[in-house]
């Protein structure tokens, strides 16, 4: 069934720039990204919505997902998407098959809690055919509820979570599927090993989200740890972000180029992208985030601390081009000879 929103009110939209995906329900509730460090994971983060904040559906809408017939779970669907933005949308019941699908979402261990490291939220390894991310944390499980589908299951209902999949044609691969409601639901098939009859919402795009409107939903998302990963490995995204005009992902980047071990080619090209414009204002905003790289922690007048990690370009012949390569800057005069060679020159 195909479903033409006009004057939705954008509560619910999905986000993807070709790199990362962001779920919004009034604000940013689950950020996922893959890694381009050599891992062959993906890293996912939700937050915890409250009461208020949470997206209801009507009574009749509920029980409709409990045991309603499909005409009326599809009148239920049609009004609840209203809350979603404008666009063309696909409704369709199926089933969530169990041999082949996986559902992730973030866990918060013990152990974490009680150091001051920071670690990422959540990671999977993307092999399974279908992979399913909650919007919700691992605590807001309750057994108790998960119980009383199983229960209602066993007696032969067959309550239906609902799916929004944000296909984007660019990199149709690489879209996520959210779980929007059921979760309980999902947890009692999962425990009886069962395929899952679901109610699907998929939204059709043909061009990816701005990089902006994603890395500041994230930036109110993520650990400090998580955001800088995400940032760094945002390739050539984080060209199309107008720093200059953005106060909030300035900053962001202040803070890495003080405290992060690593520097990464993305950052370093926009670094390099000020400086090659020759506009004035492009000139003062990077010699201000020079003199942030010149705090950066790892980094002492001597030889005294570990070193900042950075990337150099050197041509290579074979190629007829350059390539990046990795090196330790151990003080603040390597620092500014490198500065002079790689982001000036």
């Amino acid at each position: 069934m195909e479903i033409l929103i006009t004057h939705g009110q954008g509560i619910i939209k999905a986000l993807y720039d070709g790199f990362a995906s962001c779920l919004i329900i009034r604000r940013p509730v689950a950020v996922n990204w893959p890694d381009s460090r050599g891992s062959v994971g993906e890293y996912y983060a939700v937050s915890e919505l409250s009461d208020k904040e949470k997206i209801t559906f009507s009574d009749g809408l509920n029980q409709a997902l409990i045991d309603g017939a499909e005409t009326e779970i599809m009148t239920g669907i049609e009004d609840f998407l209203n809350l979603f933005e404008n666009g063309t949308y696909q409704v369709n019941l199926g089933k969530i098959p169990y041999d082949n699908s996986n559902f992730y979402m973030s866990r918060t261990s013990a152990a974490d809690e009680n150091t001051n490291d920071q670690k990422f939220s959540g990671w999977f390894y993307p092999f399974d055919d279908f992979n399913y991310l909650y919007t919700l944390e691992s605590k807001s499980i309750d057994p108790e509820r998960t119980e009383y589908y199983i229960d209602l299951i066993k007696k032969g209902g067959r309550p239906k979570p609902v799916i929004f999949y944000s296909l984007y044609h660019l990199d149709p691969m690489l879209s996520c599927a959210f779980v929007l409601d059921g979760h309980h639901k999902i947890e009692a098939y999962t425990l009886l090993k069962m395929d899952i009859p679901a109610v699907f919402i998929v939204k059709d795009n043909n061009d990816y989200s701005s990089v902006s409107e994603i890395m500041h939903g994230a930036h109110d998302l993520l650990q400090d740890i998580e955001f800088e990963h995400l940032f760094q490995n945002n390739d050539e995204n984080l060209q199309h972000i107008n720093f200059l005009h953005d106060e909030v992902l300035t900053n962001a980047l202040d803070k890495i180029l003080r405290e992060s071990e690593r520097i990464d080619i993305p950052v370093i090209e926009v670094l390099i992208k000020h400086h090659s414009s020759g506009l004035p204002e492009d000139k003062i905003w990077l010699y201000k985030r020079l003199e942030s790289l010149a705090e950066n922690v790892h980094l002492s007048f001597f030889n005294f601390r570990k070193g900042l990690n950075v990337y150099f370009p050197k041509y290579i012949e074979d190629y007829k081009a350059d390539a990046w390569f990795l090196k330790t800057l151990r003080n603040t005069m390597e620092l500014n000879t490198w500065i002079n060679e790689t982001v000036l020159r």
